[in-house]
């Protein structure tokens, strides 16, 4: 057993490579949530322009509760829209509605901060109500006060016009204290607003249908894939290539079979998802159709691609799993994307996990526009395409070495 372990690179490679690798990308991405680095990408909009709107902005920029890229926007529409279209992951709106920060003698007025938030991103929504409190005690203790004071002066007794002048005094010297950095603990809440509203399933259920399905695509169609290995080293491929379409035709059968394989492993997925959980398929059922299709044929082209290379069946299972695990870890099978470094959220994007998530997204919550959709039915369009047109050649010229 030993000895062929030492000479099996593939299950070296399980053994000894994959499992610190793997844990590598997950401690990259779970030491960053947990410890207050997580990066976030906020759309935000200050309608106030306010010496406190614009004190509360500073101070979320320097938050430490998570690393913030603030994009500013025009207005709330713009905000709304950048959440919904996934190019920020959480957005802020500071209101001009004549509520002010901190008024604690009209606690249902409407609140002046609002988080925009997408469902399927409940931790950058918590992560970033949690910096906006923290910001806000920390710009702005001198409103905060004023607002304790002015509940004590309506609903318990009268200040004096001299201790109105003392109150303002020492908030204002408060105010200057904050702008200086330093900070008083108050509480304070926001309200949140959802860009997308799930009127069926969970979005983040409707997200691992499809996060689900990829995985498992590429687990199908690489074990698929391999009877191209078997049918080399037992010369039924050689034979068939002796015939007038070639070896490319048998590559090209495998290829349709392998898709048609893992449109049908999709539907079952998604007719769970849609019996049990309400996801909305039939409503979007053509775009999802489509998007299904060219998952499998990326997943399809890929391993068959993959299979070409490999010299043994033991080497294909092995390395394919190995490849499989990886592309699935950075690709957001195992865990969203936003959680991730901005190295890995890159490394991604060469993945058809996380173009076949991305497609998912536009077809099932993020329709505000379909260039999104289409970019991501393109990339997996062309990794099929390339997959089969490698695979297609490398089979041929395996062919041809082993009729010298």
């Amino acid at each position: 057993m030993t000895w062929a372990l030492l000479h099996d690179r593939g299950a070296l490679a399980m053994a000894f490579l994959l499992p610190p690798i793997v844990f590598m990308i997950f401690a990259a991405i779970f030491s960053g949530t947990t410890s207050g680095d997580i990066a976030l990408s906020v759309a935000l909009s200050d309608a106030r322009q306010s010496r406190e709107s614009k004190r509360l902005v500073q101070a979320l920029e320097r938050s430490a509760v998570a690393t913030l890229t603030l994009q500013v926007l025009a207005s709330e529409h713009d905000v709304a829209d950048a959440v919904r279209n996934g190019s920020a992951d959480v957005g802020v709106v500071i209101r001009d509605n004549g509520t002010r920060f901190g008024d604690l003698v009209k606690p249902k007025a409407p609140a002046p901060v609002v988080v925009v938030a997408d469902p399927t991103r409940e931790i950058a929504v918590a992560t970033l109500t949690g910096a906006l409190q923290a910001a806000y005690f920390d710009a702005l203790p001198d409103v905060v006060l004023r607002g304790v004071a002015e509940v004590i002066d309506t609903r318990i007794f009268k200040f004096q016009p001299e201790q109105h002048t003392s109150l303002e005094r020492g908030l204002e010297a408060i105010a200057r204290l904050s702008e200086r950095g330093k900070s008083l603990p108050v509480a304070q809440l926001v309200e949140r607003r959802y860009v997308l509203v799930a009127k069926d399933a969970p979005l983040d259920v409707t997200y691992y249908a499809g996060a689900v399905a990829i995985l498992f695509l590429l687990f199908a169609a690489s074990h698929a894939a391999i009877t191209l290995i078997e049918e080399r080293e037992s010369g039924v491929l050689q034979r068939l290539a002796r015939g007038p379409a070639g070896s490319g035709v048998v590559v090209d059968g495998k290829f349709v079979f392998i898709t048609c394989q893992g449109l049908a492993q999709v539907v079952c997925i998604y007719l769970v998802a849609w019996l049990v959980y309400d996801v909305p398929v039939l409503a979007r059922f053509w775009p999802w159709l489509l998007t299904s299709a060219l998952a499998a044929a990326s997943a399809a082209g890929l391993t068959l691609a993959f299979a070409s290379f490999c010299r043994s069946k033991a080497q294909a299972q092995s390395l394919g799993n190995f490849v499989i695990l990886i592309m699935s870890a950075i690709g957001g099978s195992m865990v969203p994307r936003y959680l991730m470094p901005d190295v890995i959220q890159s490394l991604g994007w060469l993945t058809p996990n996380t173009w076949t998530l991305e497609a998912y997204g536009a077809v099932f919550w993020r329709t505000a526009g379909s260039g999104a959709l289409f970019a991501a039915w393109g990339a997996l369009a062309l990794t099929a395409a390339l997959g089969l047109a490698v695979a297609r050649v490398a089979t041929r010229r395996q062919l041809a070495k082993l009729d010298r």
